[in-house]
């Protein structure tokens, strides 16, 4: 009895050891796919982003008349110069 008790213990203290290595390898593949998901996520929220505002400047344009267009491509142009998007300073 004695025997079986310390090779259940053996087993389970390998199946332990075996469970933190997997977790161990695991976890770069793991933290990178959610990395991913992050970036992926970012993106469309950006997308939407964009779309509303080519919208608004959409809506603009054809809201303007010949008549007072001189002044509003100023604002427009204001608009878009708005929208760009630059890269973050990184370092």
């Amino acid at each position: 009895m004695a025997d079986e008790s310390a090779e259940i213990t053996k087993e389970a203290a390998e199946a332990v050891a075996f469970t933190n290595v997997k977790t161990v390898g695991e976890g770069p593949s793991f933290y990178s796919n959610m990395v991913m998901a992050n970036a992926v996520s970012h993106q469309q929220g950006m997308q939407q982003l964009q779309a509303a505002i080519i919208g608004k400047v959409a809506e603009a344009i054809i809201g303007v008349s010949p008549s007072e267009g001189g002044a509003d491509v100023a604002a427009l142009q204001q608009l878009l110069k708005g929208a760009q998007t630059t890269p973050p300073v990184t370092g």
